[in-house]
């Protein structure tokens, strides 16, 4: 089997393994030594003082995984293996069951790899890796098995993908022309999905070169939408809502100015895949009347409309 170099970030995965999990809470000046070897990259020379650790402190959790780094990172995989072995008998920690997973995988064993990937998202595993991009794993790929484990694995690194709420706002996001009822240019839109698809993010920008910014989300916690806006003016807009027949409904909170206490609306109709609708209105007189402040359409770029 090709090997490849190590891409895991060794020191990472050494600094976020939990030190309880290892007994030691105060590392002795060979440990010290050795982890200096280590996070140098001098993996022989760091292999060696783990090594001699381990012989006369077989029970030190922390200094037979990190050997196993160290051998991991000489490409020496075997071995590698059974430093992992130790410390999961110490300490049954799942980044390290990861680790042995990836031996594994790189020693062409696919089926102790897979076993092995499992027990560390069972033992919950932190949602730090990305299954499908982590090079050690390359071999398992093609198993409907490991995609199984990807998903769900990548499932918790990032819920709001799945979250079908979460999606609800999607078709905004895009690259926009923006025309006012008249059919005169307004501005541009372009609306990114961020955080993860936790996030919409509005930059918009106007006829005359004024910018404004808002940050769209839902809250699972209460079942809403929200945007808070501020543009170039400095009036902030807070708004909450919900999607409902093909529309984000949004209203704002009330806003006080010289003793005048205003409230704001705002919809996101979603006409096509290449078209919707922002209509706002805003009141004074506690609903009675309103008055229209933004009617405009957004057409995508390149659509063709």
């Amino acid at each position: 089997m090709k090997t490849v170099r190590l891409i895991v970030p060794i020191l990472v995965l050494i600094f976020f393994v939990p030190a309880a999990s290892f007994a030691q809470s105060q590392p002795s000046p060979r440990m010290l030594a050795a982890n200096e070897l280590l996070k140098a990259g001098n993996w022989s020379e760091a292999a060696k003082a783990y090594e001699e650790i381990v012989r006369d402190e077989p029970g030190n959790g922390r200094a037979w995984y990190q050997l196993g780094m160290a051998r991991f990172a000489l490409e020496k995989f075997e071995l590698a293996v059974e430093a992992f072995q130790k410390n999961i008998a110490i300490s049954n920690n799942p980044n390290v069951m990861y680790q042995l997973a990836c031996a594994y995988a790189r020693l062409g064993q696919k089926e102790p790899a897979l076993e092995w990937l499992k027990k560390a998202l069972d033992n919950q595993l932190p949602p730090i890796v990305n299954l499908d991009e982590d090079k050690d794993l390359a071999s398992l790929r093609d198993d409907a098995r490991f995609k199984a484990l990807a998903t769900a694995m990548d499932k918790q690194r990032r819920p709001c993908m799945y979250l079908p709420e979460a999606r609800q706002f999607d078709f905004w996001v895009g690259e926009w022309d923006v025309f006012n009822p008249q059919g005169q240019k307004a501005g541009t839109s372009v609306i990114q999905q961020v955080s993860a698809g936790c996030g919409v993010l509005e930059n918009w920008r106007d006829a005359f070169g004024n910018e404004g910014k808002s940050i769209n989300f839902y809250d699972a916690n209460t079942q809403k939408w929200y945007q808070y806006w501020i543009g170039a003016s400095g009036g902030p807009l807070r708004l909450a809502g919900t999607y409902k027949d093909g529309a984000m409904k949004y209203e704002g909170e009330p806003t006080t100015i010289n003793g005048v206490t205003s409230m704001s609306r705002m919809t996101f109709f979603n006409l096509d895949a290449n078209t919707l609708r922002q209509f706002a209105e805003r009141t004074s007189d506690g609903g009675k009347t309103w008055t229209v402040t933004v009617d405009f359409k957004y057409v995508r770029k390149n659509s063709n409309q």
